[in-house]
């Protein structure tokens, strides 16, 4: 079952020493594994590319930063394979809850 719950995805680069640039982009969350998750965006990534995930605010769930492992294209959009890093086991329960709930609401 594809989740589709909308994402807002912070990507940060480097730009030289000390400075980053980052912007704000749309993402969706479509599933979860036991290390991570799978997003899909209409921008591109790269590969080992860190990103802070914000959840919607109802989710009462904590930004949570993850590491770009896949990339798979279709179309206009990407599939992102994306390990989890520096979740806590309360907040691995917390999100699995609310996709719980947002599963019960689709159907």
């Amino acid at each position: 079952m594809e989740l589709q719950i909308p994402l807002k995805l912070s990507v940060y680069q480097w730009e030289q020493e000390g400075a980053f640039s980052g912007q704000l982009i749309e993402g969706m969350l479509w599933d979860l594994s036991d290390s991570g998750l799978q997003i899909s965006s209409s921008s591109p990534l790269e590969l080992d590319m860190f990103i802070v995930i914000h959840f919607p605010k109802d989710s009462e769930l904590p930004p949570v930063t993850g590491r770009i492992i896949r990339i798979e294209t279709s179309g206009s959009q990407f599939r992102y394979g994306c390990m989890l890093a520096g979740l806590a086991p309360y907040q691995r329960l917390q999100l699995e809850a609310y996709i719980g709930k947002q599963i019960i609401i689709a159907d």
